[in-house]
């Protein structure tokens, strides 16, 4: 299929963000566009922490530090889909090792009799899902993917796990909490517009993000998402859910 580099300017913050990306131009589904959006996730990530470091709060993570990879990190059903893909394309016997450790996860959720909140979660962060995070991180479970600490697919990470930086000292996320970790502000959250627009509706609180430990399960009951459409209209769909997004947050804030 035709693809095309595409250059976008974002206007944030009295700075303008270039994100240059290769979209395919016929009708795909979201799974296609997700170089394209983890490009542009990378580029505000970027800006963000361009901007974090000049007001004096370096980041603290760094290679070798996987205290957030046994976090419930939540991602759009699209990924939750690609990932599934991923992991089948895997060799022998690396594949097996990986859905063995979905398998342990989500065996220990269970015994913690945290299954069937995994299982309903989705939308915005509130107290409730706050509550179910914080009681899977406490079990301790590692990503099916970390290896040595460090993400073996890391190119291909998901779009929430390249939101994650934080200034605060590397040994508070041990023990996360909101007075004890300082996260780099975003100017919006490409993996909640992902999972968005996938919903295809108005209510943002509606909206569907999967556990990246259900992803297998998740993608196997919902192997397809909403009809495939042109690259260009999707990612100008996505895009909008952006600028709605930084609409809300101006107005709460």
């Amino acid at each position: 299929m035709e693809t095309r580099r595409l250059t976008v300017e974002l206007g944030l913050s009295g700075s303008v963000v270039r994100v240059e990306m290769d979209v395919p131009m016929g009708d795909v589904p979201m799974e296609r566009l997700l170089p394209a959006l983890q490009t542009t996730a990378d580029a505000l990530v970027s800006f963000s922490a361009r901007n974090s470091v000049a007001e004096g709060k370096p980041i603290s993570c760094a290679a070798g530090c996987g205290a957030c990879c046994r976090q419930l990190v939540p991602i759009a059903p699209a990924e939750a889909r690609q990932l599934a893909v991923l992991v089948e394309g895997l060799a022998e016997p690396r594949r097996s090792v990986v859905r063995e450790r979905f398998a342990e996860a989500l065996r220990r959720a269970g015994e913690a009799g945290l299954l069937p909140a995994l299982k309903a979660r989705g939308g915005p962060a509130d107290g409730a899902a706050e509550e179910i995070s914080l009681a899977y991180f406490q079990l301790g479970i590692p990503c099916p993917f970390l290896e040595a600490e460090s993400c073996s697919i890391y190119e291909d990470r998901p779009i929430a796990c390249r939101e994650y930086l934080v200034t605060s000292p590397p040994a508070n996320c041990a023990a996360p909490t909101r007075e004890s970790t300082e996260m780099v502000h975003l100017p919006t959250r490409v993996c909640a517009a992902v999972a968005w627009e996938e919903e295809g509706g108005e209510d943002f609180s509606k909206t569907t993000l999967v556990p990246l430990v259900l992803s297998l399960l998740w993608a196997a009951k919902n192997p397809r998402g909403r009809d495939p459409r042109p690259g260009p209209e999707l990612l100008r769909s996505v895009y909008a859910r952006f600028a709605h997004d930084r609409t809300r947050e101006r107005k709460r804030g």
